[in-house]
């Protein structure tokens, strides 16, 4: 069986980044104890590993012990609120939002001080448009077509995404939001390295019997690579090389094989090796 890798796989350069940052900080003994504040990247295995390094996973900056050691800020970036709380408590920080997030921050924070009603598209739950949200004065999250239509009509309304969001949806939502403001304005704040892969994924999926998806079960990007490729081809969506069955394989004869970028490289190389032996 012929296996074709996608070019564009694994960790991002923003993921790359923070996860560097952090390896960087444990070999520093004075930065110890090293505390996350939420889930560094949306990756099981990769948090797994964190904990195995002895770095804590924490949901409140009360949960620093004794106010000692360093809290790091995971890539999806957090609002003004929690900067401010950490100089409150005099904690020593590590920030490791990627850049393409902060610079969304940056044109929320622009739009939001023109007065314009700053509407999000993304997933409500998520911390990167959670913390997007959190440097405008008046706005919302909103992650499907019958969200926007539930807007009521503004002056000002103003567009942004979340940095994985389908550029499909975006453009449906403004064009229904475009209708409901005197002034409208639309940026296309999506990921561009993402949206690669992507396109290096559906290359891949064109050319085999059947795709293999490696990726956090709640990964946003890796969730879109699932989708874009099983519009094409059978997609199987894996965590881990366990995961995979023998008999999905059976008469085929070329497998594709992609990640998402929250997947470190020690988890693709296992899977490959997996289907090397099939």
């Amino acid at each position: 069986m012929e296996i074709i890798c996608a070019n564009f796989m694994g960790f991002c350069p923003g993921v790359k980044r923070a996860w560097n940052l952090v390896k960087k900080t444990i070999q520093n003994k004075k930065t110890k104890p090293v505390y996350i504040l939420g889930e560094l990247i949306h990756n099981q295995q990769a948090m797994e590993k964190l904990n195995e390094w002895r770095i804590k996973t924490i949901d409140d900056l009360k949960e620093v012990k004794n106010k000692k050691g360093i809290v790091i800020i995971r890539a999806h970036g957090e609002p003004p609120e929690t900067y401010q709380k950490l100089k409150n408590l005099n904690l020593k920080f590590i920030d490791t939002t990627c850049h393409n997030v902060i610079k969304i921050q940056k044109l929320a924070k622009q739009l939001s001080n023109e007065g314009f009603f700053v509407v999000i598209c993304g997933k409500k739950n998520h911390p990167e448009p959670k913390a997007i949200l959190g440097h405008v004065q008046k706005g919302l999250i909103i992650d499907s077509v019958s969200d926007a239509k539930k807007i009521t009509p503004k002056k000002k309304i103003g567009l942004l995404s979340q940095t994985t969001f389908s550029p499909i949806i975006f453009k449906q939502i403004s064009r229904i939001l475009r209708k409901k403001a005197k002034k409208f304005r639309s940026i296309e704040t999506f990921c561009q390295i993402t949206h690669i892969a992507q396109k290096e994924a559906q290359k891949v999926a064109k050319k085999v019997n059947l795709m293999i998806v490696v990726g956090g079960k709640h990964s946003s990007n890796t969730k879109r690579l699932v989708e874009v490729c099983k519009k094409i081809i059978p997609t199987y969506h894996i965590e881990t090389a366990q995961e995979l069955e023998k008999g999905w394989f059976k008469k085929i004869k070329k497998v594709g094989l992609t990640a998402g970028a929250s997947t470190p490289d020690w988890i693709i190389k296992e899977v490959k090796q997996w289907l090397e032996l099939v």
